[in-house]
């Protein structure tokens, strides 16, 4: 009898690291959370994205790129480096169009493009937010001196601030943190905040860690869908995209293992996310890969 207790209990651990490896688990609970979820008719359909760019090396990266905003004024992406630190900026296509040396920052990891030649960086260990010009054709900037905040929240190392996304229309700044625990934070006052002004801060916490919406093992980034106001966050462990609505409820899925997408193969760490005016979705993983999706019919 003991005998056949241990092979049961041996065979059902063996079956629940089945389903872990192949992300089974993830999209079992994911199904049935969007069952108990009103539906939602605006939604982003992650589901039927496909890779029509995928794994491709960005030429003249040796890096880690570790985020990624899309300008619509240039129509450009721009990403950060978090060993050297340079921000660059690349074409729709993963070309590599500029090198910015940034003086004065550690560990980035978050972008966003706020408006004109605005952008917030984030360092990652630290949890300081920069507000910083990059000028047309600029080779370096220097942050010295450029507004900042640091919020040091559940201070503990590499899993801290990983993604930023700007909220145009609420004038807030989306923030996730790695782990330990999950975070998504809503930071309004201090993009655009006056020299000369008291400083009116408010931090809001849009997504507990306890939160039963947020079934991903870690967040890398995150990107507003200002048309819809629909948040997409990426888990780099889980490999996984998921959109949520203004409600805070998931409404699709995109897999990044093999198969899924039309990927050949599993993205093998996605750290950062943007999306065009033409919902076309870009990624980027370490160390120098570019990946991009468009929506299907």
């Amino acid at each position: 009898m003991k005998k056949l207790l241990l092979a049961v209990v041996l065979l059902l651990l063996g079956a629940a690291a089945v389903l872990h490896y192949l992300h089974l688990d993830a999209i079992w609970w994911y199904t049935w959370r969007m069952h108990q979820a009103p539906l939602h008719h605006d939604s982003l359909a992650l589901d039927h994205y496909r890779a029509d760019i995928q794994a491709q090396p960005i030429d003249g990266l040796d890096d880690d790129v570790s985020a990624l905003t899309f300008n619509a004024e240039t129509g450009t992406l721009f990403a950060v480096l978090n060993g050297e630190p340079l921000l660059v900026e690349l074409s729709v296509d993963g070309k590599l169009l500029r090198k910015v040396r940034v003086k004065g920052v550690q560990d980035m990891e978050g972008l966003t493009h706020v408006a004109g030649r605005r952008y917030v960086i984030a360092e990652e260990r630290s949890q300081r937010l920069i507000e910083v010009e990059v000028p047309d054709g600029a080779a370096e900037v220097d942050v010295a001196g450029a507004p900042s905040l640091t919020i040091g929240l559940d201070l503990n190392g590499n899993k801290g601030f990983e993604g930023l996304s700007w909220d145009a229309r609420q004038r807030r700044l989306l923030v996730v943190k790695e782990r330990d625990p999950l975070r998504v934070l809503a930071v309004s006052g201090f993009v655009g905040a006056q020299p000369d002004s008291p400083l009116a801060l408010h931090i809001q916490e849009l997504k507990t860690p306890d939160s039963p919406w947020l079934f991903m093992r870690d967040l890398s980034s995150l990107s507003l869908h200002d048309e819809t106001g629909h948040l997409l966050l990426l888990s780099d462990q889980s490999n996984m995209l998921v959109e949520y609505d203004e409600d805070g409820h998931p409404r699709s899925l995109l897999g990044l293992w093999r198969g899924m997408g039309g990927l050949q193969r599993t993205v093998p760490q996605a750290e950062g996310l943007a999306m065009d005016g033409q919902r076309r979705l870009y990624l980027v993983s370490e160390p120098n890969l570019f990946y991009r999706f468009v929506p299907g019919e």
